[in-house]
């Protein structure tokens, strides 16, 4: 399609043609590691090198390019590439960079770490930045959050929508109105609500986004390890069916347990559910704490680290993050003015 890549800087251009991808579906669909990794090419053909922005800059061209092309018929009973391999942000611009533009409408993601390490606080932001237009990297979409732990943290959620409230005036969205919530402590239930309510709210409404907030507080029952592998395996396979049928994101959270190994002494912390589990996801993520803190006024803020474990499409990545009460936000830099380094007051995304 000469007539896309002639739209492109020229810079881009020559990006797209050194590995070969050359249509705004194949850019979609080619993998952001193919971009950046030279090394299979000979050194003297390299003749542009290739940051993480520009391969943003190049599949944001290729989305707008695709939404704004007339479709055939036969396309109307297809998943556009731009809704396929789209991306939901984590209203965090660092997280958003180590994995790539943020969760993916493909597959199940899995965010796992130890209790109280801020994977709900995660969930919810996503909860609210999942509504956002797609301009601004969410699918303008509702959320269905299944609680199967504790019970959902209301005042923190309304906490955390005020602060996107002030960050978007424009857009004036009721963040409350659009998150659709389950509590459910039991295997059966819990499949019975995934299986039959989940299917008809999804007909009826508008959902971007599909939480399970937490899968071993259900599955590390069972006795039974055929009968947990079964019931999992139905979950997933219905879990699946929304994302590919609606076009949406699918988050579940994980607990962590201490496992050891024979010529190991130190026991070491792993999530929970096994090989069983493991197989089922597309993406991992892990959420730990860091052993700094961060002096926000007379505050001291622990920094936390998403660690991305395995990603089909994402190199293994980290980034630091803070949870304020405005939510989940970068690590400020320092800023250095006359040699000297001052930590702004302010946290920003």
């Amino acid at each position: 399609m000469s007539n896309f890549l002639g739209q492109l800087p020229e810079h881009l251009q020559e990006i797209a043609r050194q590995v070969n991808v050359l249509t705004p579906e194949a850019i979609l669909t080619t993998p952001r590691i193919k971009f950046l990794d030279t090394r299979s090419f000979e050194l003297d053909t390299c003749v542009h090198s290739c940051s993480p922005e520009d391969v943003r800059i190049l599949k944001d061209a290729a989305a707008k390019w695709l939404a704004e092309t007339p479709t055939s018929a036969d396309a109307l009973f297809k998943i556009p590439a731009r809704l396929k391999w789209s991306r939901l942000t984590f209203g965090c611009s660092s997280l958003d960079e180590c994995t790539g533009g943020g969760i993916s409408i493909r597959g199940i993601t899995e965010i796992c770490g130890a209790s109280g390490v801020g994977k709900s606080q995660i969930l919810l932001q996503l909860s609210i930045s999942v509504q956002l237009p797609p301009r601004l990297g969410g699918l303008g979409k509702g959320v269905a959050f299944i609680c199967t732990e504790d019970v959902f943290p209301s005042r923190r959620l309304l906490q955390i929508s005020k602060a996107f409230e002030a960050r978007y005036p424009e857009e004036q969205l009721n963040f409350l109105g659009n998150i659709f919530i389950e509590h459910q402590y039991e295997s059966q239930p819990l499949l019975d609500c995934v299986k039959n309510r989940l299917s008809q709210l999804l007909q009826e409404h508008s959902i971007g986004l599909i939480i399970i907030d937490s899968v071993a507080a259900i599955f590390r029952l069972y006795t039974d390890f055929d009968d947990r592998a079964r019931d999992m395996r139905r979950m997933v396979h219905a879990l699946l069916s929304y994302a590919d049928k609606y076009g949406c994101a699918v988050v579940c959270t994980n607990q962590m347990t201490a496992s050891g190994q024979a010529d190991h002494n130190a026991l070491q912390d792993v999530p929970c559910l096994g090989l069983q589990w493991s197989n089922l996801g597309r993406t991992r993520i892990r959420i730990s704490r860091v052993p700094k803190q961060y002096k926000q006024g007379d505050q001291l803020i622990t920094v936390r680290k998403m660690e991305i474990l395995y990603s089909p499409e994402t190199p293994n990545a980290f980034a630091e993050f803070l949870i304020t009460t405005e939510g989940v936000v970068n690590v400020p830099r320092p800023i250095r003015s006359h040699g000297k380094s001052k930590k702004p007051s302010d946290l920003s995304c």
